[in-house]
């Protein structure tokens, strides 16, 4: 008799569970909750609950098989490739990997301060005209990379990137970064499971944020700057309204939002990874929302909640089911 009631209480423990989880479904019920879901991950450099939370579990389930697969068919290592990677982690890794680090660093820093200035205005005027001859770009989401190129030059003329004392401090964060993702070997890297990766992703991620604080680019200040507000709804599409700060210049934009089975994600992101999992390219949803509005530069609204904004680095949820490799290779670079 005990054991039965043991068992019932188990059975109905589990089945609480899993109705307060939805069945291991993370993403949220509504698309405002869903968008600011994707911010709070961000912001706690939580990827392995990005990942869950930006497609379906079936979706998340086949990322998972994809890796799995790819990691089998990788071949072990050669040697040459292994002592790579050891001499690599090494420059990062050792206890005087700061001092030697900042000494390969500090003659390029005296040679690289008078040149910032016209470097910077160089690789801004080419990345605009980049971003105004980019075919792909609609007119919003060129109104809004635009933006992001203005603020992003205006930091970079102002951050004293050639400041010895910050680039001590800056190499101090990635040293740390380095020797806190616990990687040995790259054999040993090429084993990480999905979850794994995703969670020293988030690390690597983390420590590039904390590194360009340093100089200024605070991007915990532009995570929490963020709201967003529903601006349209049609079943199981809407469209809700971004607004965040990046070095004081103000940005909106619309992001389409779509749902699956009762939870919100986001539409781009959504298809993007489908595509990445199947042979064809998924096939663009009927009656897709509007288009994004052009971007603003008025103060968000004050009961708007917060929501991840278009970093302006690369976007943390991959397109690609990453190989252990890459994810290893990945994380010295950042580290670098």
């Amino acid at each position: 008799m005990n054991r039965l009631k043991l068992l019932a209480c188990a059975g109905l423990t589990a089945l609480a569970l899993s109705a307060c989880t939805g069945g291991g479904n993370l993403a949220a019920k509504d698309p405002v909750t869903a968008a600011k879901d994707l911010s709070a991950a961000f912001r706690a450099n939580d990827f392995d609950r990005l990942t869950h939370i930006m497609v379906p579990p079936e979706d998340y389930a086949k990322l998972e098989a994809n890796y799995k697969d790819k990691q089998a068919k990788t071949p072990a290592p050669t040697a040459q490739e292994s002592q790579q990677f050891a001499d690599q982690l090494a420059k990062l890794t050792a206890p005087d990997a700061e001092a030697k680090l900042f000494a390969q660093v500090q003659p390029q820093l005296v040679q690289m301060g008078p040149q910032i200035p016209m470097g910077v205005a160089m690789m801004s005027g080419i990345m605009g005209q980049s971003i105004e001859q980019n075919a792909k770009f609609t007119p919003t989401e060129k109104d809004q990379a635009k933006a992001l190129l203005t603020a992003v030059t205006k930091w970079a003329t102002t951050a004293k990137l050639d400041d010895p004392d910050k680039a001590k401090q800056a190499i101090g964060v990635i040293v740390a970064t380095a020797r806190s993702l616990k990687l040995t070997t790259l054999t040993d890297a090429q084993k990480l499971s999905f979850a794994q990766v995703m969670d020293k992703v988030g690390t690597g991620v983390g420590g590039v944020r904390k590194a360009l604080a340093v100089y200024g680019f605070d991007t915990d200040k532009m995570l929490d700057s963020v709201t967003v507000e529903k601006k349209s709804q049609d079943g199981d599409k809407a469209v809700v309204t971004v607004h965040y700060t990046i070095m004081d210049t103000p940005v909106t934009f619309d992001l389409d939002m779509v749902a699956r089975d009762g939870r919100w994600y986001s539409a781009d992101l959504l298809k993007s990874i489908e595509e990445s999992l199947s042979d064809k390219p998924a096939a663009a949803p009927a009656d897709a929302a509007s288009p994004a509005a052009p971007a603003q530069t008025t103060p968000a609204p004050q009961e708007a909640t917060p929501v991840t904004p278009a970093a302006p680095t690369e976007t943390p949820a991959p397109t690609e089911t990453p190989t252990p490799s890459a994810a290893s290779d990945a994380s010295g670079n950042a580290g670098a």
